[in-house]
């Protein structure tokens, strides 16, 4: 899952504007990355969350799970993404997902798309996309992304 990473910082940390380091500025942005249903997998995660100026946040509906994201470091919370908690994501940059099950995608999405924020998701091998969600060959895996914006 690396790629997942690679993927994520080639196109959305290594672009942004806030994320430049500024000694200067104590206030500047950290960049919101939340990844939802994490479940016992940490490597994108943690690969993500070691660079400088990122805020990620690892979302799962189990306790057990987000508990041993804690032990492994990460910021994690308890979220039910049928019912979620909207302030966890509303100032997010990008939401991922890897593997999540197609019938929850679409509360994922209804999330990206209430606050205009970039999804993507790594499905599972030959699952079909939901709507909205489009094809992203990167370095010959298969990614769905939704850009933030309806076109």
């Amino acid at each position: 899952m690396d790629y997942v990473c690679d993927y994520i910082i080639k196109n959305y940390i290594k672009n942004n504007k806030n994320n430049k380091k500024n000694d200067n500025n104590k206030n500047s942005k950290l960049f919101k990355i939340i990844e939802i249903g994490i479940g016992y997998h940490f490597n994108v995660a943690k690969s993500i969350a070691i660079r400088e100026n990122i805020n990620l946040i690892a979302i799962d509906a189990n306790k057990d799970a987000v508990e041993k994201a804690k032990k492994e470091g990460l910021n994690a919370f308890v979220d039910d993404i049928f019912d979620p908690k909207l302030n966890i994501y509303e100032d997010a940059d990008i939401i991922y997902s890897i593997r999540p099950p197609r019938d929850l995608q679409p509360f994922i999405l209804n999330i990206c798309k209430k606050y205009s924020i970039p999804l993507l998701i790594k499905p599972l091998y030959g699952e079909t996309p939901i709507n909205d969600l489009k094809l992203v060959n990167y370095r010959g895996n298969a990614l769905y992304e939704w850009k933030g914006v309806e076109l």
